[in-house]
């Protein structure tokens, strides 16, 4: 089985804590017998079972990878969201559910809500982060 990564910010620009995650994901997942590679957005010929992507892609990054009958794994930290407190979380939660049935889709799918339920698996580092997914995102 291939795991392709992506991620939407390369290590050029984006040292720290992804960085320090991809890197030791794949390092876990090759031990354990996985063949992993980065994905190449220039080579359509490129193969794999599934992309690990981390952060949050876009609901239409998730359809194709389907059409493709390819698997989406997302991790995304979500450290500024587990930082707020509850009220701030609460109230994003409203206006999240509003603005979903009030505003366009065109608008609310570059928010990629919607990635969390089409993704084929969440991978959350703490059992905080996977609180947050759940209650959150659905």
């Amino acid at each position: 089985m291939k795991i392709l990564f992506d991620h939407s910010s390369p290590f050029l620009l984006a040292h720290g804590g992804f960085q320090i995650q991809i890197e030791q994901t794949k390092e876990a997942l090759e031990q354990i017998g996985f063949e992993v590679e980065f994905l190449r957005w220039w080579d359509d010929r490129q193969r794999g079972d599934i992309i690990h992507f981390f952060g949050r892609p876009g609901p239409g990054y998730v359809e194709e990878a389907h059409q493709k009958k390819i698997h989406v794994v997302v991790s995304e930290l979500l450290t500024g969201l587990g930082s707020r407190l509850f009220l701030a979380r609460r109230c994003q939660k409203i206006l999240t559910r509003t603005a979903q049935t009030v505003l366009p889709r065109l608008f609310t799918e570059r928010l990629a809500w919607r990635t969390y339920q089409l993704a084929d698996a969440l991978v959350a580092l703490t059992p905080w982060e996977a609180f947050l997914m759940r209650t959150m995102f659905d």
